[in-house]
């Protein structure tokens, strides 16, 4: 696929369990605590971890699995309803697995987006920088139905749309033992 207006021709993002730490972030720093410092991970390999989710919780069929649908969970106090993760899958009788994005999310601090996840949700040539900051590495600030916000380095304030979300092998996420906002 080429890039509109470069002529560059543009792939997946690199695996980024292969890309060093930059070297800002010191694990012998005391304010850092050395467990919380992890390795790049997929969405779908943290739900299994972290979740307790097997592969018969995503669905296979297409062309970028593991996938897994995005939905809203309603609270018992029928008051609140927030965005959830929710199995491929009707795990639970007649319901699904729901994991809830923001608390999932918390858990890490930094997310990058695959093109392959705008490409399969939203169509061919969808997955350019033009549409959105792929391969670089965003703070999470917070998650809404409308999308979550995230914050650049270089890009500044940009809203991931959920779509993309469902295909959970072409997000990946990070936590770098990072605390307060986002380097500027």
């Amino acid at each position: 696929m080429t890039v509109q207006g470069t002529g560059q021709e543009m792939g997946p993002a690199p695996d980024p369990r292969g890309i060093e730490a930059p070297t800002s972030i010191s694990v012998d720093a005391p304010s850092v605590d050395a467990a919380r410092v992890r390795a790049p991970t997929t969405l779908a390999e943290s739900l299994i971890t972290e979740a307790g989710w097997t592969r018969d919780n995503f669905g296979h069929d297409g062309a970028n699995p593991p996938y897994l649908r995005i939905g809203g969970k309603l609270w018992l106090t029928l008051t609140e309803f927030e965005p959830c993760f929710s199995s491929f899958h009707r795990d639970r009788l007649l319901f699904r697995s729901k994991v809830s994005m923001t608390d999932h999310l918390s858990h890490y601090d930094q997310i990058m987006v695959d093109p392959l996840a705008f490409e399969d949700r939203f169509g061919p040539r969808q997955g350019t920088d033009a549409t959105f900051p792929f391969g670089a590495w965003l703070s999470i600030r917070e998650v809404r139905f409308t999308g979550i916000e995230l914050l650049g380095k270089r890009h500044g304030p940009v809203r991931l749309p959920l779509e993309p979300l469902a295909v959970a092998s072409a997000i990946w996420l990070r936590h770098t033992g990072r605390t307060g906002p986002a380097p500027a």
